[in-house]
């Protein structure tokens, strides 16, 4: 059977991933699905210089790896674990720090009916810059109220139209595309990467800072109370380990009566305290037996 003959656009597709993939120790995979052409053209612009982006077929992704696998252990497992659309991304960066990356780097988009508000979204007050005509019944089906002046549309108020969370309807979104907003951030989400033979699935990869900012605090504290009771001497246990230490040695000296500027009123205080104490322990018993209090 005569072998089957690669098109030269495939061979050419082909050609191209493999030199990238030789190019660079990271490769990531970018889940497409729902992201729209106009978004994925404003990602590339973030990362110019940082991660170089391709889109291809997974077929040729995987082609591409089986020929590369002598050079790259383990690139054909991480091909065959990725499915639906993708976007492959090539980088320095190690895989974590390209998440990082792009979530500082999500681009303003505009909505779309369908989409989930990601923050309030507020139209402002004044010159919408629109003619009148029928946009002002769209403005009126999504409660922004209008008025006409110099023969332009103005907002009459600052209105929130949407806050965190809320489903954007398509006569919302139209309305704020008219109106040149983009309130929709909109990102890349890495589905798995590989790093010098290292295959990270999706759950390896998810990143919360805050709870990692919360868990080192949390260490922090716990090594330092462990550092403060056991004395161990570092620039953050040395001021509450002298702070105890001062604390400790007054109640010693109070307890055991040993008078010093610092600890004279105490020592009166706590006398003062047992006498009257006893004073009323005695009138409990024998009212004039009582010592009197002397007048000054």
């Amino acid at each position: 059977m005569p072998e089957r003959k690669i098109q030269p656009k495939k061979k050419e597709a082909l050609e191209k991933i493999e030199k990238i993939m030789g190019e660079y120790e990271v490769i990531a995979a970018a889940d497409l699905r729902g992201v729209r052409s106009t978004q994925i053209q404003e990602i590339r612009k973030t990362m110019r210089g940082k991660v170089k982006m391709l889109v291809t077929k997974n077929t040729i992704f995987k082609k591409a790896s089986q020929q590369l696998e002598s050079k790259k252990k383990s690139i054909s497992e991480f091909a065959e674990s990725i499915s639906g659309p993708i976007a492959l991304l090539f980088t320095d960066m190690n895989p974590y720090e390209l998440i990082l990356f792009l979530n500082r780097n999500k681009v303003k988009v505009p909505a779309k009916g369908g989409d989930i508000a990601s923050g309030e979204i507020i139209i402002t007050a004044g010159n919408t810059g629109l003619p009148p005509g029928p946009i002002i019944s769209e403005f009126g089906d999504v409660k922004i109220p209008t008025k006409i002046e110099s023969g332009s549309i103005w907002i009459s108020r600052d209105t929130v139209v949407a806050r965190r969370g809320d489903t954007i309807s398509t006569k919302l979104a139209s309305v704020l595309t008219r109106l040149g907003m983009k309130p929709m951030e909109a990102g890349l989400s890495i589905i798995g990467a590989y790093e010098k033979g290292t295959i990270l699935a999706h759950e390896a990869l998810k990143l919360d800072l805050a709870e990692y900012r919360q868990n080192f605090v949390k260490s922090f504290n716990q090594a330092l109370v462990l550092a403060i009771e056991a004395g161990y001497l570092t620039p953050e246990s040395t001021p509450p380990i002298i702070g105890k230490a001062w604390r400790q040695a007054q109640a010693l000296a109070v307890k055991s009566e040993y008078v010093t500027p610092e600890t004279f009123k105490q020592i009166m205080s706590n006398a003062q305290a047992e006498m009257l104490a006893l004073s009323n322990a005695v009138s409990a018993i024998k009212k004039e037996a009582a010592p009197q209090p002397v007048a000054g």
